[in-house]
């Protein structure tokens, strides 16, 4: 039995080598599927956004977009935020100053939008752990859109003592305003409460006990019934930039389902983690290398005729 560095290091083998080879060919065959399914459910992840320029794990972007929290000597944006001994106030500056650029402020990534026009006369619903909100300003149906991991846009009481939720907006940018640029802090007064009881309002973000799921789980059903129809259907799961920071809602699911629905087939478009189970053989795709570039020349393979 491998180690988990071992299975790493043979992903990180196996991306550089599909990244070094010319995958028309792949891509070819990724679009005949795409045309050839009657139902299409779309992964997307991280690596969807970062293929934008939003990478959490990026020196550079951090240096670029918070240069004040690389002067504090962080690496990257996803250390910062889950850095143990930050106070309250450098906390809540943080969050805001995440939230402001990456739900609200962050212009669309062309990445989806190319993804829309390859999907756009498909029967699709997308399944994503991004809480960027790119799918939705990228002209997806937000009915069609299931986001269970929460939305960073709304705040909620952490008690609860009730099941409110409040836009996240007007908070941000207040504390946005008021961020020391030295101790990456704002004032104790800036950070929001509960009209209601006082306690502390929180993202609305599952993890917390505290979470309230409502308009996170408003799509729940609708998704539900869709994988019913798939799982009878001639399906294709196209995952998008999905890792291991959660695998279990997309990439551990969608291996999964593939291997136990006769009819369904698999393509992972991943640059770190390209690979696919050996078992899941001849009905499983993977591609590797610049996502963004991979959109662009799938979709001009879409187009084609048959």
């Amino acid at each position: 039995m491998s180690t988990y560095k071992e299975r790493m290091e043979a992903y990180a083998r196996h991306a550089a080598l599909l990244a070094s080879q010319d995958n028309t060919p792949t891509l070819r065959q990724a679009a005949r599927w795409i045309k050839e399914a009657d139902k299409i459910v779309v992964g997307g992840a991280a690596g969807l956004s970062a293929a934008g320029g939003m990478d959490y794990m990026s020196h550079e972007t951090l240096e670029q977009v918070f240069p004040q929290l690389s002067k504090r000597g962080y690496d990257h944006l996803w250390k910062a935020l889950w850095d143990p001994d930050r106070t309250q106030e450098q906390k809540w500056a943080m969050l805001a100053a995440e939230a402001l650029w990456a739900r609200f402020d962050y212009p669309v990534i062309p990445a989806y939008t190319h993804l829309l026009h390859i999907l756009k006369d498909k029967d699709y619903f997308v399944l994503t752990s991004n809480i960027d909100g790119q799918f939705i300003k990228g002209g997806f149906d937000p009915r069609r859109v299931f986001e269970p991991q929460g939305s960073i846009a709304l705040l909620q009481c952490s008690r609860p003592c009730c099941d409110t939720l409040w836009d996240g907006e007007p908070f941000y940018r207040q504390i946005a305003r008021d961020i020391d640029p030295v101790s990456f802090s704002c004032p104790p007064e800036d950070i929001p409460h509960c009209p209601h009881c006082g306690a502390p309002l929180v993202q609305n973000l599952r993890g917390p006990d505290c979470f309230i799921p409502r308009e996170t789980m408003k799509n729940k059903q609708p998704f539900e019934d869709f994988m019913k129809e798939a799982e009878q259907a001639s399906t294709l799961f196209l995952e998008l930039g999905v890792g291991f920071n959660s695998p279990g809602l997309i990439r551990h699911y969608f291996q999964r389902l593939t291997w136990l629905w006769p009819n369904a087939r698999l393509i992972r478009f991943n640059r770190d983690y390209p690979s696919t189970p050996e078992k899941l053989g001849d009905r499983a795709l993977p591609v590797g290398g610049d996502l963004k570039e991979n959109l662009l020349k799938l979709g001009r393979f879409c187009q084609e005729d048959p």
